[in-house]
């Protein structure tokens, strides 16, 4: 197999990992500078003002001390803070605005509902802490100087309004406020709302949870020779899962130059379950004799994932084109194997075979192949 190995599962390309928390890494570092910048930029330098006090009715002058520098970069925290708040409260105010066509229908008919969905933001614990805190600190500051807070609300209270009409100029005019394709996959991905992720969940619960749970015992039904070739090591009690990354599936495995050296052996005893109101709905596997051009062959439970289909099917009536495809197909894998491996009755008893499915690529006995002996040096381990 020239080109393609293992490695690469055979052209199907690596499967990718669900998101970390990196970006919550950086940002903290990004957090640690901006305070080592507020530091480095206040300077504990004590500042000399007169201060009238009054003595028995007598007006005094008296020197008075005080960290100007300091005062005024934690004043600018708040009104930072307090200008994110209103252009976040107005973003979810242009929604609701939208969001009010639709309340019959998504909302429930319900202003209430309607305002908890648009400003679900505001409700969260680290919302009202941050907010909390915040006040706590103008509490505190205009506590200590009351005049000097007054002088300070006076000449940043513009700001506040600049920095929301500037916002609002970035997000809604430049269009900042459009999320990048990275956002969105991280979205969808971490809310299941994935076209792949759903037809895994249908797969798994409407066909491999079903035919995995007894696998071994539907081979030693057989007893004429499945359960003799398991007996004898030549078949194993694991189901191979066939996915090309091409997401083109044949209707039969074996009778095609594509896959030279699969054969058609005979089926599984028939599993008969009650479900969905059908009386012993039939599951019928197949077993394929696999064998290279040494004479070396096994025999193997495989066939092509029939979901995988429905991947293929929608480029021709969506804006579904071949790299959205081919990563949808990804994390369909992916999906599959989390189900697979946190079911304790599926656990190791299905093997996801991942190649290119191209014409150029390897033959897909040799992949059935490298997957058996894999499995098999696992087991002897």
């Amino acid at each position: 197999m020239p080109g393609f190995s293992s490695s690469t599962n055979y052209g199907f390309g690596e499967v990718s990992r669900k998101r970390g928390e990196w970006k919550k890494y950086a940002a903290c570092v990004f957090v640690g500078l901006f305070v080592g910048l507020l530091g480095w930029m206040a300077p504990v330098v004590p500042l000399q003002r007169i201060k009238q006090i009054s003595v028995n009715g007598t007006k005094l002058d008296q020197p008075d001390l005080y960290f100007l520098n300091i005062y005024h970069l934690v004043f600018f925290l708040p009104i930072v803070f307090y200008s994110a708040i209103i252009v976040k409260w107005l973003q979810c105010f242009f929604v609701m605005v939208e969001e009010l066509k639709h309340i019959k229908t998504r909302h429930k008919n319900s202003f209430r509902t309607l305002v908890e969905n648009c400003y679900q933001v505001f409700w969260t614990l680290k919302s009202w802490v941050g907010l909390g805190i915040s006040l706590l600190i103008v509490h505190w500051m205009r506590s200590m100087d009351k005049e000097l807070f007054d002088n300070h609300f006076v000449m940043y209270w513009p700001i506040v309004v600049t920095s929301v009409g500037i916002n609002l100029i970035t997000n809604y005019i430049l269009g900042f406020e459009t999320l990048s394709v990275v956002e969105l996959s991280e979205i969808h991905e971490s809310s299941n709302v994935y076209v792949a992720q759903g037809l895994a969940w249908s797969y798994f619960t409407g066909y491999l949870k079903i035919i995995l749970k007894d696998l071994q015992g539907t081979i030693k039904k057989d007893e004429k020779k499945w359960k003799k070739e398991y007996e004898d090591g030549n078949l194993q009690s694991k189901f191979y899962a066939i996915i090309p990354l091409n997401c083109k599936i044949p209707s039969k495995l074996g009778e095609s130059e594509k896959h030279r050296g699969i054969t058609f052996e005979g089926k599984l005893p028939t599993l008969f379950v009650d479900r969905a109101g059908v009386k012993d709905r039939p599951y019928v596997n197949s077993v394929y004799k696999i064998d290279n051009e040494k004479g070396e062959y096994h025999y193997a439970i495989c066939e092509y994932v029939t979901i995988i289909d429905t991947l293929f099917q929608m480029p021709s009536c969506t804006d579904f084109d071949p790299q959205n495809r081919e990563e949808q197909c990804r994390l369909l894998v992916r999906k599959l194997r989390e189900l697979i491996e946190s079911d304790d009755e599926c656990r190791e008893k299905c093997v996801i075979v991942m190649f290119s499915g191209e014409d150029e690529g390897p033959l897909l006995r040799d992949v059935l192949l490298d997957k058996i002996k894999e499995n098999r040096l696992q087991i002897n381990d």
